[in-house]
């Protein structure tokens, strides 16, 4: 029988992109498909993650984690080597929310039609990633890291904590804010 695994879930979303989108359509088309293309060539590459999922002008992951600092660190730094590449094409922000993803279900999944995908990510910690983005958003900042998360993982000071109410049972967790990169600069 499957249980749960402690995950991390991390949101990464290009930034005022609906604005682009009304004001240079074609502009931002090709830079949606450029964005696509990228999380497609680099999805094989980030050894760290389980699961990839991209649309429009998002992306999920999803990468189980040990209570071990290292598996925190190969997941974060898969995390912001891909949020550099996407930055290259247009500006985003990440969300990194520690949860539990669901068990695996895909060997219960046959090959009917329509075609089934199963997103293992927690749909709590999905949740929260954009609870996150919504109270916290007026930061305009990159990076918005759980301290279940920072505190496993080597960062500088944060630029701003708030104290957010997530699921389950509405616990609060403080939320590090960073603008630019949460590693310290060597």
């Amino acid at each position: 029988m499957s249980t749960f695994q402690d995950c991390i879930v991390s949101l990464l979303d290009l930034n005022d992109f609906r604005k682009s989108l009304t004001k240079k359509s074609k502009q931002a088309v090709r830079t949606m498909r450029m964005f696509h293309k990228l999380v497609d060539e680099r999805a094989s590459t980030m050894n760290a993650h389980d699961e990839v999922c991209f649309w429009q002008d998002s992306v999920l992951l999803l990468a189980s984690v040990n209570p071990s600092q290292r598996s925190y660190e190969r997941v974060m730094n898969d995390v912001l080597t891909l949020k550099k590449a996407i930055d290259s094409i247009h500006s985003c922000h990440a969300i990194c929310v520690k949860g539990q993803s669901f068990p695996d279900l895909r060997q219960n999944i046959n090959n009917a039609r329509p075609r089934i995908i199963y997103l293992s990510a927690s749909s709590l910690a999905f949740t929260n990633c954009f609870d996150v983005e919504h109270h916290l958003k007026a930061f305009k900042a990159d990076w918005y890291i759980d301290s279940r998360i920072t505190a496993k993982i080597k960062t500088r000071l944060a630029d701003y904590t708030r104290k957010i109410s997530l699921l389950p049972r509405s616990t609060e967790r403080d939320i590090h804010v960073f603008h630019g990169s949460f590693r310290a600069e060597p």
